[in-house]
């Protein structure tokens, strides 16, 4: 009998980035013989990346957000009436707090250790570690986006006496998004590229994500390397900083600023850049997170600027190019020195890190190893 799957996810994908998975494994789910329902928000944004990632067969079901209390009804009504064998929850938050049906399998996805993060206190700090927890009583089994949460989840269900299985997936890219093209720098917008050597970053410009960081480190190197070009995309609390410094110090040939970038217009972007930088920082938040773009970079096979930190360092092992977390002036060095050597390739078999490829590892695992769905 055909196995079913239902994502639940919380939240507008362009502010949440807990639906990438559901909408990424969607497609190559259907094609490994599943049956594959998503639940999102009802928002433009939701619909549009729908529509484009997943295939026909995908079953979409989208609910008007209401209060927390109604929300959970509204999902465990929707789950109730598609029954699947396996319920996926794609973030331990209250508002997935969804019932699932008699002989459904709950698998839950933690992509981040909110218990960890600085901003979080008190009360909230009590509601969110409670989530952590029951997310492990609670599920037949967990997925892990990151090497450190398998290992933080790992110890705290042997404290618990759970043996619920674990996966570690990280997120990947999906392939009807990312395509890379041949660019003309010499013609395209009016030769505005010409002669620069480009890097990029696409993400939240928040301070958190190295927006300032990486606002400093082209200051630095502009004069020793006047043909260089970052081009950030993406919106975030630091972006009225990044454009007062881009404006006081005079780097509006150095620095551009793109806003939020459509699916669409990624692959026009990203086949500009000579480098990608990815930034992180020396703790447990960015230990814990997988960030998405990394992968999302892999395809065009250039260098990529990052921190020996969490995923990027499991991702690119001696590839990577890395600077000291936070440190404007080594970021600075290490990107003049990429410049300077002329590499223009990064090395890695893009191939591995698909939404194809992962969803073919969950499948295996959770047919055989778990023993959900036999």
């Amino acid at each position: 009998m055909q196995p079913k799957i239902c994502f639940v996810t919380t939240g507008d994908i362009r502010v949440n980035a807990t639906a990438k998975r559901a909408l990424g494994m969607a497609r190559p789910l259907d094609g490994l013989g599943w049956k594959v329902a998503v639940v999102l928000e009802d928002t433009a944004e939701n619909r549009h990346r729908a529509a484009l990632e997943c295939g026909d067969a995908t079953e979409l079901v989208f609910f008007r957000q209401h209060s927390a209390t109604d929300e959970i009804r509204t999902k465990s009504a929707i789950v109730a009436r598609l029954h699947p064998d396996v319920l996926y929850i794609s973030a331990p938050v209250v508002r997935n707090m969804v019932a699932a049906p008699r002989g459904c399998r709950r698998v839950v996805e933690h992509s981040e250790l909110a218990s960890h993060n600085t901003d979080v206190h008190g009360l909230m700090w009590l509601k969110v570690m409670a989530m952590e927890l029951w997310s492990i009583v609670q599920a037949d089994a967990l997925v892990c986006a990151s090497r450190y949460l398998m290992d933080i989840f790992g110890r705290r269900a042997h404290r618990m006496l759970c043996r619920t299985p674990m996966l570690y997936l990280p997120y990947a890219y999906n392939t009807t998004v990312c395509h890379p093209m041949v660019i003309d720098r010499d013609t395209v917008a009016d030769g505005r590229y010409a002669g620069r050597w480009i890097c990029c970053y696409m993400g939240s410009l928040t301070d958190n994500y190295g927006a300032l960081t990486m606002t400093d480190a082209i200051d630095r190197l502009r004069s020793s390397h006047p043909e260089v070009l970052l081009i950030l995309m993406g919106r975030g609390d630091a972006e009225d900083e990044v454009r007062r410094r881009i404006r006081e110090r005079g780097m509006e040939r150095h620095i551009m600023l793109t806003g939020y970038v459509s699916e669409e217009e990624i692959d026009f972007y990203f086949s500009l850049a000579d480098a990608f930088i990815s930034p992180m920082h020396d703790t447990p938040q960015d230990w814990a997170r997988c960030p998405s773009k990394l992968y999302m970079y892999l395809p065009y096979d250039r260098p990529i600027v990052t921190c020996r930190v969490g995923e990027p360092l499991a991702t690119l092992g001696d590839k990577g190019v890395y600077y000291q977390p936070g440190d404007a002036d080594d970021m600075a060095h290490q990107i003049g020195k990429l410049i300077d050597s002329g590499a223009t390739r990064l090395g890695i078999d893009a191939s591995r890190h698909t939404w194809q490829a992962r969803a073919e590892v969950f499948d295996r695992w959770i047919r055989k190893e778990t023993g959900l769905c036999e």
